[in-house]
């Protein structure tokens, strides 16, 4: 099979998919005392850009052709690109495993090891996208089960 046609298989989350991961955890974080913010004051044209972020294509050719390169982009670009007023390191990391389950994969980490993920991510420096990303395909790649 070659990338084209795997691509062509790969499920992708839609703008209802995210607001559907954000209202179940605004719900789940509100009762634990944690709270993020109502989804009106979400920038909703930020979610549709992102989602055809995996999606793209320069002269033809897929920017992310793998599931760990689309993976890496869509959790790095919620959780550095600040969609929401708060909670983006939570909402990446639902996004990327609804992601993955959506297309028969899981990461096989524990739950401290996605938080610190999602922390060294968030603390990156932007101008060190290329390199970051780079380790976080290879840190799906790694996972994936």
């Amino acid at each position: 099979m070659t990338e084209k046609e795997k691509s062509e298989q790969i499920r992708y989350l839609s703008e209802e998919d995210i607001a559907s991961i954000y209202f179940v955890l605004f719900d789940r974080f509100k009762e634990i005392g944690e709270p993020i913010p109502i989804f009106e004051q979400v920038n909703k044209k930020e979610i549709t850009n992102l989602v055809v972020i995996p999606q793209t294509k320069h002269f033809g050719e897929e920017q992310y052709p793998t599931i760990e390169s689309k993976a890496a982009i869509l959790f790095y670009k919620i959780n550095k690109g600040h969609i929401f007023p708060n909670g983006n390191k939570r909402i990446s990391l639902a996004c990327l495993f609804v992601f993955l389950e959506i297309n028969n994969k899981q990461l096989k980490i524990t739950e401290d090891e996605a938080t610190a993920k999602a922390i060294e991510v968030a603390n990156s420096d932007p101008r060190d996208f290329d390199n970051v990303k780079e380790k976080l395909e290879s840190w799906i790649r790694m996972n994936l089960i």
